[in-house]
């Protein structure tokens, strides 16, 4: 025999489906959700990143921004000092020296992934790629405002990849010297 469903009696309700709860119990409900919702996108903000190697994007942030900062500031104020002061120096001279200047970032920060945190291969290589495609990417947009030209355009894909690939080239070179150590 089945019963008829105004008959079923449930449990929380009193036979009632249409009882609600106490405003107490809901904000209660409600404060605890979202608390650990808040909790959630902490989390999740604080491992962002850490799909890149299980390292998270803050942790990218505080070995990338000093080094990467420093070829910032030394490549703009070469071009800027070419530009207003050594106009009739050579321009094969600043090239050699920015590159000179990218070089020695690059072993440091290779040297430092290496020694200081004692990360893998593919953890400096990650580090290494990130921090030259976002100070190319940096660099790509002085020079669209500072030079004003339709190349300037092009740079903002290729001097990413460009710093990048030398970055990854310098940092492959110091790991490989580092294993043979």
């Amino acid at each position: 025999m089945t019963e008829h469903k105004r008959d079923i009696k449930y449990s929380l309700d009193n036979g009632e489906p249409w009882h609600k709860n106490d405003e107490a119990e809901d904000s209660m409900l409600y404060e605890s959700s979202s608390s650990a919702v808040d909790s959630k996108k902490a989390k999740d903000i604080e491992t962002a990143g850490e799909f890149l190697y299980g390292k998270s994007l803050k942790w990218y942030k505080s070995v990338l921004i000093w080094p990467m900062f420093i070829l910032l500031f030394i490549e703009i104020s070469i071009r800027v000092l070419e530009a207003k002061f050594f106009i009739l120096w050579s321009d094969n001279l600043f090239f050699w020296l920015i590159e000179l200047v990218r070089v020695i970032i690059f072993i440091y920060l290779s040297i430092t992934v290496l020694k200081q945190y004692k990360l893998e291969k593919s953890q400096l290589f990650t580090t290494v790629i990130l921090g030259g495609a976002i100070t190319g990417f940096l660099l790509a947009i002085f020079q669209l405002f500072w030079y004003f030209k339709l190349w300037t355009f092009f740079s903002l894909i290729g001097l990413p990849l460009q710093l990048a690939f030398e970055g990854l080239i310098i940092s492959y070179l110091i790991y490989l010297i580092n294993q043979n150590k």
